[in-house]
């Protein structure tokens, strides 16, 4: 029963990245050109761009809130079930860490180097917190399904 259960959370999941809006990237294409310009003719200052940027990045987290209200259907563990919307919960209230750290190398408050410096050790930071998260979560419930096992699933289709 567990292995149906992950290949329809695998289905499900793979159905809801795919179904992309080739509308909205075109959208956003003409949204960032027209940004481009109004910053070329100083109409609008760099810092206003980065903020409206920064605003049109928000629904990032709402689609990664539903793709774990997904996974959350077919887990049975009730820790993992607590747990699943601790990722996209952490990087949402890390936004305005990063919007505040972008924002003081935008307006020269820290040099070059510290910027590429937090920048490196911040990555490795939350790439091995996401790892650690993944494993930790198929620990609690067999039927979490890891994004290496979804990208596995897509690479060979079986599902």
């Amino acid at each position: 029963m567990s292995i149906m259960n992950k290949r329809s959370q695998m289905r499900e999941l793979m159905a809801f990245d795919s179904a992309k809006k080739t509308s909205v990237v075109l959208l956003s294409f003409v949204g960032v050109m027209t940004l481009f310009f109004l910053v070329e003719y100083d109409w609008l200052s760099t810092v206003t761009v980065f903020f409206i940027g920064a605003v049109a990045g928000l629904p990032d987290f709402y689609k990664a809130w539903r793709r774990e209200t997904i996974k959350k259907k077919y887990l049975v563990s009730r820790e993992a079930r607590r747990l699943i919307h601790f990722y996209s919960l952490s990087g949402l209230l890390m936004y305005p860490l990063v919007l505040l750290w972008v924002y003081a190398a935008l307006t020269k408050l820290m040099s070059l180097q510290t910027f590429f410096l937090i920048g490196v050790v911040s990555f490795l930071f939350a790439v091995s917190i996401g790892k650690w998260y993944e494993r930790y979560m198929a620990s609690l419930d067999d039927n979490y399904v890891s994004e290496a096992e979804l990208n596995e699933e897509r690479k060979w289709g079986s599902a």
